[in-house]
This record gives C-alpha cells, sequence and structure tokens, in this order.
C-alpha cells in the first residue's frame, strides 16, 4: 500500500463495523433561504445494497437532495465522494455541496464550539440535485461481514461498487434521463477518473467530471529513488506556502505570483536539474539550491543538504522551525506549535485538527436532528479499508482511464478545482498528470482549472467557498449548453 494513498487523516484505531442491518429510510421536507430566494428540497437519506441477489454484502449508505417540483429530464443530478480511501464524505456533504454545512471561521481556521450546522448559501442545489454517498465501510455504509472487505477495498473494487450503486440508484429514483455529473474529492480523484470510464462502459455517459483537490496518479504523490516526479509538483505549492507566512521577497505581491514564478523555475530548470541527478557539478548544485532557497524560504544549506529534493514532510517543520511551529498538510496557512525545534516530522496536521472537530459533530448533529435518521451503529469519518488492493508491480492511477472518456465522449469535460496551500495533492502535480494523459487539442480544450486562495478542502476558507460553488455552477452551466 502507498503511503500517498491515505489522502485524508485517519485515526490510529478506526472502528471496524460489519454485519450490522441497513439503516432505516428517512424522507424530510425543507426550504433553505439562498441568494437567488427561497428553495424547497426533499432530503432522502437511505442504503443501496450491492452483491448476490437476495442477500447484498454490502449496504452504501447515501443521502440525496432533490429540488423539489423539479423537471427530471433537465435537472441534473451529481454524485459526489469524497476520498482516503476510507474517508466519509461528511466533508463535501457538510462543507460545500449539502444545504447544510459545518461552522468555521472565515479564514478556515478552526471556531469555538459548540459546533451546531448552518446553512450553506453556496450549497449546489441551487443548479444541481446531489447525491452524497458514503463508501464501503466508511460513513453509515457497511459490509455483512469482514469476508465481504476484498470484494470492495480496492481501486478496481471500489470504482466498480460505485458504479453499480449509481446504476441502482438511478432506476431506483427514475433518473436514467437527467444530466449526470460526478465531483470527487482527494482519492476521489483516482475513483471519480476511473468512475467516468466505468460508467461509460456500463452504457451511462456523463456530463462532466469535477475533481475537487483531486489526484488521479499516485505517481506524482509518492516518492521513490528515481522518482523525481513528487518534487516537481510539490515545488510551487511550497512556495506559495512560503509567501503566505511572509518567508520570502517583498517583491513577492500575490500568491499567484509565487506560482507562476515556481512553475516556470520548476519547468525550465529544476526539472532538468534532477533529471540530471548527480551528474550536476557543484556549482550546478549551488545555483539551483540558491534559487529554490529565494522561493522556498529556507536555508541554501537545507536544501544542499537534502541533495535539491526537499519532501512536504520535512518543509512542514522547516518552514517555522525557528518559531518552533508546523504548517499544516492538508491547508498549509494553518500552523500548529511543537514543544521542540528539532525533529523532521510534526507532531500531527494542524488543519486536520481544525476541521475534524466541527465538522464531526455538525454532521452527527443534523443527520439524527434534521434528517431524522435512526441508525443502529455510529457514523463513521474513517472506516477500516485496509488491506487495500493496488494494480500489482505499478502505481495506482486512472488517468487512462480519464483519458479514454475524453476521447469517446466528445460532450464530456473535466473541472480540476485546485487550492494553492493544499500539501497533499498539490495543483502542479495534477498539471503533470494532465500533460501526460496523450490527449489531442480538441480533447484538452474540454479540461479546464480554477485555483483558490485555500487548501485541500478550499470550501473552508469563505471567499474559496463562493467562488467556487461559482466556477462549479458555470461548469455544468456549460457542460449542459453543449
Amino acid at each position: 500500500m502507498l503511503a500517498a494513498a491515505v489522502l485524508s487523516p485517519a485515526p490510529a484505531a478506526p472502528i471496524q463495523q460489519s454485519g450490522s442491518q441497513p439503516v432505516p429510510d428517512a424522507v424530510t421536507k425543507h426550504t433553505i433561504q439562498l441568494p437567488t430566494g427561497p428553495l424547497s428540497y426533499t432530503a432522502h437519506a437511505s442504503m443501496i445494497g450491492l452483491g448476490p441477489e437476495g442477500a447484498p454484502d454490502c449496504h452504501m449508505f447515501y443521502v440525496a437532495y432533490t429540488k423539489d417540483g423539479a423537471d427530471l429530464g433537465t435537472r441534473p443530478v451529481t454524485f459526489a465522494f469524497n476520498g482516503g480511501p476510507g474517508s466519509s464524505t461528511m466533508w463535501l456533504h457538510m462543507g460545500s455541496l449539502g444545504p447544510k454545512r459545518a461552522p468555521m471561521n472565515d479564514d478556515g481556521s478552526l471556531p469555538k464550539p459548540p459546533y451546531q450546522a448552518v446553512d450553506n448559501q453556496e450549497t449546489w442545489l441551487d443548479f444541481t440535485d446531489v447525491v452524497l454517498i458514503d463508501a464501503p465501510g466508511t460513513g453509515y455504509s457497511r459490509l455483512a461481514n469482514s469476508a465481504a472487505g476484498p470484494r470492495y477495498f480496492g481501486v478496481s473494487q471500489d470504482i466498480q461498487a460505485f458504479t453499480n450503486f449509481i446504476r441502482l440508484w438511478l432506476t431506483k429514483h427514475q433518473r436514467w434521463n437527467s444530466p449526470l455529473f460526478v465531483a470527487g474529492e482527494s482519492y476521489g480523484g483516482i475513483r471519480g477518473s476511473g468512475l467516468s470510464a466505468s460508467l461509460l462502459r456500463a452504457g451511462i455517459a456523463i456530463h462532466g467530471f469535477i475533481s475537487i483537490s483531486g489526484t488521479s496518479s499516485y505517481l506524482t504523490l509518492d516518492g521513490m529513488r528515481g522518482n523525481d516526479v513528487t518534487y516537481l509538483g510539490f515545488l510551487p505549492s511550497l512556495a506559495a506556502t512560503a509567501w503566505y507566512h511572509k518567508r520570502l521577497d517583498r517583491r513577492f505581491t500575490s500568491v499567484e505570483q509565487v506560482a507562476k514564478e515556481a512553475v516556470a523555475f520548476v519547468d525550465n530548470e529544476y526539472a532538468a536539474a534532477l533529471q540530471r541527478g548527480d551528474s550536476l557539478t557543484d556549482a550546478e548544485k549551488d545555483r539551483i539550491a540558491g534559487k529554490m532557497s529565494q522561493l522556498l524560504g529556507i536555508s541554501k544549506e537545507y536544501i544542499l543538504a537534502a541533495n535539491l529534493r526537499v519532501s512536504e514532510f520535512s518543509f512542514f517543520r522547516e518552514l517555522l522551525r525557528d518559531q518552533r511551529l508546523t504548517v499544516g498538510r492538508l491547508d498549509s496557512r494553518i500552523t500548529g506549535k511543537e514543544e521542540l525545534g528539532v525533529g523532521d516530522r510534526g507532531s500531527g496536521d494542524p488543519s486536520d485538527g481544525a476541521i475534524t472537530p466541527p465538522y464531526t459533530a455538525a454532521i452527527n448533529d443534523y443527520l439524527t436532528r434534521d434528517l431524522q435518521i435512526k441508525a443502529p451503529y455510529p457514523y463513521l469519518n474513517y472506516g477500516s479499508v485496509r488491506p487495500w488492493e493496488e494494480p500489482e508491480g505499478s502505481y495506482a492511477e486512472t488517468a487512462s482511464e480519464l483519458r479514454f472518456v475524453l476521447a469517446r465522449n466528445p460532450h464530456f469535460r473535466v473541472l480540476y478545482a485546485c487550492g494553492y496551500y493544499d500539501l497533499a495533492c498539490p495543483f502542479h502535480a495534477t498539471m503533470y498528470t494532465l500533460n501526460h494523459m496523450g490527449l489531442d487539442k480538441e480533447s484538452r480544450s474540454r479540461v479546464s482549472f480554477t485555483y483558490y486562495p485555500a487548501g485541500h478542502m478550499m470550501y473552508t476558507e469563505v471567499s474559496s467557498r463562493i467562488k467556487f460553488h461559482a466556477d462549479v455552477r458555470e461548469f455544468v452551466k456549460a457542460c449542459l449548453a453543449n
């Protein structure tokens, strides 16, 4: 199992739940006041069984939000999920897509408790129905027994489970003629890219895929000797982080400027230097390290000692070591205090600590109080999905599958939403993957990027959440217009 596979943090000892009865259906009616006016909708919380007919070995939990009175033939449906693998979908559910969201400070930092869900003015319900799906073994989704794990816990198994779920959901809710979209966050990029192709092969053509801080190739995230792609992908995001924490020269005036210069350095100088490896002269190494120091805000000596290869994990500690602070992985704007000023690793991701309490409290209260769900077992933020089966002898990647859909379906579009301060799935790593998909110009023209001054969950920051909502709304509108 690749270390980078866990793109969202998991507890040390996740709760294993199996053999539990399905959660009873819960259907409730609601109205939310949006900037465009009141919107009445139905929340349908339910499960779909997968596996042998008459004796399913997995029940996948979902909450579907549908606009009341809408024309089902023209009203889009978006199937959304988080990643991990092993993460529930509470982050997208209570952060961006659903009609309620967890309360966060406007800058994405930890608010004062208690945490009660608030109306989400940026809910996607104003332009699409939304189906929030918990992957097998997460949230309220459960396996009948542990023996069923190998049938669901793996790259291809997981994609097949979601394909079967969507096919059954479309039949159950009579939505086969609705425009369809898929949205996935983090490892949801691996799942969503593969799912787009799996659905097409199953006869289900979707209009578009929204990759939210998503990856579709572990090659860009999981380093090993000889693979320098990770350093190329991370450097611009490390530079953005250094600028945010005021470690760069004053000539840098915006995160966009820093990112642009860092990308140019990577593409024009850094990649070639790493490709040279040990054949670089001392003078050449010194020159590259000097430029890296200007962009990363850490000493040239440290960079030389790291052989020009500064990992994100060492950077977490090194950038603000003199202040005994660690920067966050999911959101590098957030810092955490460290006891000591030595060591290569921090004592945990402070940005994870900022979001987990509000989201956990808000979704548990919301599911039981507002949606009136009566579950006989707890909602799992993260589930035990190990061992997770990867493709043998290679990095997990579904970029090839995404290329297949872009080549076969001329109406299909992709939107990559990226946070500048995301040190889990950095934006330039995503661009590297796209640049190596072998797309022709026409296919490439149907792929677009949007960027935000926030982290992995860009929607925790208020201005980014507003822009993210507007960007996705325009993406859906463009997909439906062509």
